[in-house]
Parts: structure tokens; sequence; C-alpha cells
């Protein structure tokens, strides 16, 4: 509706104009979006199925098996980030659509099409720096509905050719289900049950007592005990080793849907509708972390820890199941898929009189709340928890575990209890003839890995997301160079492959990465490096005949400084 005022004589008059008006795009309609490839396709992964340290963020297309597999942006407008990394997401496109308020990501790319790649190139080139994060202007890569983007692949951290596809909030950058845009597959599959675990539950949401029971290869919808499950403790949770598969595909996926009741009475739930990044890490709280890291099954916890705060869970119970002898608990669980395939499992808890008792703390112990903020100091070391660093309450444990002419070593608490968010620690060095540059922390569990660190107060601090044995160290060893593919007379090569290695993985955002350049006859050449293999690959396509300068230079976190040169022929 519009309304025009015209003066007339001194009069206002209000002449009433109607007008046709469009409504706005529905983004949930199932045609605003397209599908980012040709062809039905089948996924090796679903949105929030669970990785070992988070929520996977999207769905894993596969390959059509036809060759080549294009990638198409699913809606109009501008690409709004671009990254070339050797981990990750490897080549990876960010496309913004405003009129809709929603961002897609295209993730594991094998290449580009031709016009982002001249950006990317010229990017690469004004960095020297094959590895980007670059943020371009909304003109500068406009793109449409259709339009091809890029080469389905295998870069960053993948191991199998595919399409890593998010939609996320712009604003929130939180990622949503892709099957709530109509961005589906066939499914007709139910859910796979394999295994029920009965946790007995201490007051502090502890597994105290189990019981495994295997639910073989369950083929009918419903399965109900008959007998009564006796539980040696006063409350119990339930966790259950389980996946989802979608049709046409063997890959083991996650749960959407999952809704516990007792008594007929709804005690926990969720819907794998949308996550949020900030809450990922909270993922080691949603299956059960020591069975995980013993015996490399995943259990998804049917019950929540009381610091758990994740979004999808926030209008849920806790699942937490109060027991007693004299009276059984009905239980009914209901797993489903976004297809409405269900699986359902029916069974009864109840206590008995001899109630396990729980292990008392260590005489050693700090009883630490989870909600608090708490200091630990110990010789050289600060520990220092926030408010969102437990799951749960602990009697923290610290030791010193030798030192014999290094540094001392720490084991910090108990290494299968989950951490919600990471905990700060600092280390104060004791040898006085080291060069502090090279000081990095160290977290030892069989081989070594470095969580880098910053200077601050005399101390060397870093953030750790796991419990464990740590300690300081001094990295002087530099990166290795060592030639898979190169020869000095290179008249048929058409690329040179080297081996590049660090002594040291690296983890946690204090420490870097090794970073890679390359130059032949003193200029600067776009050379992927791939982290999952080590393999460098330098291109000689612009290279003239006769005799070439090649150098490659490889910096680690420290500074430490690995260099190659060599003399060709071409």
């Amino acid at each position: 509706m519009r309304f025009v005022v015209v003066v007339c004589f001194g009069f206002i008059h209000f002449l009433n104009f109607s007008f046709a008006q469009s409504a706005p795009p529905n983004p949930l309609d199932g045609q605003y979006f397209g599908s980012p490839v040709d062809f039905d396709f089948r996924l090796s992964g679903n949105f929030c199925e669970l990785r070992e340290t988070h929520f996977h963020a999207g769905i894993d297309i596969k390959p059509s098996g036809k060759g080549k597999d294009y990638i198409y942006s699913i809606a109009d407008e501008y690409i709004s980030r671009i990254r070339v990394s050797p981990d990750g997401y490897g080549l990876v496109l960010y496309i913004d659509h405003p009129e809709v308020g929603y961002t897609s990501l295209y993730a594991h790319l094998d290449s580009f099409s031709d016009q982002i790649a001249n950006v990317v190139r010229q990017y690469q080139m004004n960095l020297e720096s094959w590895e980007i994060d670059i943020l371009p202007d909304p003109q500068v890569l406009p793109v449409k509905k259709g339009e091809i983007i890029g080469v389905m692949g295998n870069t960053g951290y993948s191991f199998g050719n595919h399409l890593h596809f998010e939609i996320r909030d712009t604003k929130s950058e939180n990622p949503i289900n892709p099957v709530h845009f109509g961005i589906q597959t066939l499914d007709k599959t139910p859910p796979s049950l394999l295994n029920l675990a009965i946790h007995g539950l201490n007051s502090d949401v502890y597994k105290i007592w189990e019981r495994k029971i295997s639910l073989g290869n369950l083929s009918n919808s419903q399965i109900e005990f008959s007998d009564a499950i006796e539980v040696p403790s006063f409350q119990a949770g339930v966790s259950i080793q389980m996946y989802d598969r979608t049709d046409g595909s063997h890959n083991k996926q996650g749960i959407y849907s999952f809704h516990l009741y007792v008594d007929d009475v709804l005690s926990y739930s969720y819907h794998m509708d949308k996550i949020s990044f900030n809450q990922n890490r909270q993922v080691t709280g949603f299956y059960d972390y020591k069975e995980r890291k013993t015996n490399r099954n995943t259990y998804y916890l049917c019950y929540k820890y009381p610091g758990s705060d994740m979004d999808f869970l926030r209008h849920s119970g806790d699942g937490i199941i109060e027991l007693n002898p004299r009276l059984e608990k009905k239980i009914r669980i209901e797993i489903e898929d976004y297809f409405k395939n269900k699986r359902t499992l029916i069974f009864r808890l109840v206590g008995t009189e001899q109630n396990t008792i729980d292990v008392p703390p260590l005489p050693s112990s700090t009883y630490i709340e989870a909600g608090d903020s708490v200091v630990m100091y110990q010789k050289n070391l600060i520990i220092q928890f926030g408010p969102k660093s437990l799951f749960r309450n602990i009697d923290f444990t610290l030791d010193t575990i030798g030192r014999s002419g290094k540094e001392s070593q720490y084991r910090i608490h108990q290494k299968y209890e989950p951490i919600k968010q990471p905990i700060s620690i600092k280390i104060k060095p004791e040898l006085s003839n080291k060069d502090l540059s090279k000081a990095i922390i160290i977290k030892e569990n069989g081989s070594k890995v470095s969580y880098g660190g910053i200077w601050k107060d005399g101390y060397l601090m870093t953030s750790i997301d796991e419990f464990g044995v740590y300690y300081l160290e001094y990295d002087t060893i530099a990166p290795t160079i060592k030639p898979v593919h190169f020869s000095t007379k290179a008249h048929k090569i058409k690329k040179f492959r080297f081996s590049v290695r660090d002594n040291l993985a690296v983890k946690s955002r204090y420490a870097d990465d090794i970073k890679i350049k390359v130059w032949i006859d003193g200029v600067f050449v776009i050379s992927p490096y791939s982290a999952k293999s080590d393999i460098l690959e330098i291109p000689l396509k612009n290279c003239s005949s006769g005799t070439h300068d090649l150098k490659i230079e490889v910096i680690d976190h420290v500074g430490n400084i690995g260099v190659f040169n060599s003399r060709f022929w071409k």
C-alpha cells in the first residue's frame, strides 16, 4: 500500500494507490537453492555426525563415478571468502546470499573455475604464499545460480574424493542442516543399533558401573526386553552405539533425532537441525569419551552432563534416570532420521538393595566444581580453569613426574576426562642455558604434539583441550625437505615433488603450521602443499629452456628454517 500526499489550494489530500507486491523469497521451499552437483547424489557423511573433536558441520557428497564432477553455486550473489589451505577444508569457497541471509560453503575442491582461479593467483603472487585466506569485495566475483565454481576434489584433510557442503546463517556463521533447504538424497533406510550400555552414575554423573548388551543385527523396527535390568546405583544413564545410513551408501552416518522416555515422560531429546561453532568442542561430552579413547567405539550418551549447554539440547531434559529397588522404570527410546525412518528400543531398569559405593577421591586431589573459575599453582606451573572449562565436577589431580636434567613434566589430571572448553596453562622455564625463543609446550601421549605458546610474565602460556602430560621443551630442529621426484635434468618433468616435514605436529591456536615458499630464478612460484601427505608440488610449466635456480624455504612455528637449493636444466 502506498499513500501520496497532494497539496492543492491550501488543502491536503491523501491519494491511496495499491500496488501488487511479490512475496519475499523463501529459502526453505526447496526451490530457492539449487543443488551443488548435477546428479542425484549419495552421501558419505551427514550433518552433525560425531567426529572425535567436533560435530560435522555439513554433508559430504560422493562423486558420481562418471569422471570429473563440476560444482555449482546453489543461488545468486557473490563469493565472500576464498581459502587455500594444506589441511582443513583445502580449497574452499564461501558464497553469500544476502537476499535470504545465508552463506553456502564448498570444500575440498580440486580446482576453482578459471575466473576464480585468476583472482586467487593474483593474491598468491602478491602475498608470495600458496596458502591464502581472503575476503574479496562483493563486486569482484559475482555468481549466478547454477554457475560452475569448481571441481570436486580431495584437498585438505580429506581422504577420498567428495564435496563437503554447508549452509550457514551469515550473521552468526552457525551451520544449518542442508536437508531443510531441499538439498536431500533418497533415504528409506532406518538407523542401526549395535550395542546398548547401561551406566550406574554417582552424584557427579560419573560412571561407577556398566553393563553392555549386544543388540545384534536388529532388523525389526522395535525391540523389547522381557526382563528388567538391575542396576546397583541410585541413578542411571543410557548410552548406545548406533549409526544411520542413507540409501546407496555404505558409510556410517550420524543420528538426526533422538527421544528417551522414562515411564512415558520425555526425559532427553534432540534434533540435529543446527549447531554453533562456539560449542563444537562439546562433542567430547556428547559421546562416551573414555570408551572412544580406549576402544575406539563411539557410544552416544543418552544423558547430559551438568555443564553441557549445547543449543540443540537447550530444551531437553538431562536423561538421568532415578532408581530404587522397589519400582521398575520403563525406558522407551526412539531413534529417527530426517525422513521418519525409525527404530524403537524398550526395556526396564530397577535399582538393587546393594547400591555400588563410590570410589573415594585420592588424598592429593582437589575438588573443582563445574562453573567455577579456579587457578591452581604447583612449582613452575599455573593452571587456570574458566567457568566453562568442565562438563562436571572433578577430583582434580596434578603430579610432577620427574626431571633428571630436563624441564619438569606435569601430569595434569586424568586423560579420560573430557574438557568442555580449553584450559589455560603456564609453565616457567627451569633451565637457564636454553634459547627461550625456541621454547614450546609439549603434550606427551605416546607421541609428541606441540601446543606452542606465547610468553607472559616469565611464563610460556598455551591452552589445552585434553588432560595428560605436558612440559616445556626447546625445538631447535629445522623442517626437512627431501626430493621425491626431482632431477637436475628436467627436460621431460612437468613438476617437481618434495617431501616436506617438521619434527613435531602442532595443535592449539598458539602454534602455527610450517610456512613454505618456493622461488625459481628469484621469482615466487605458486606451489601446492598437502599436509596429509607432506608433499610439495612445484609446477614447471612456465619454465623456459635453459638453466634455472630452485630455492625452497620452510619455516616452522618457532623460526627454524629448512632450505633446499639446486640448479636444474629445462
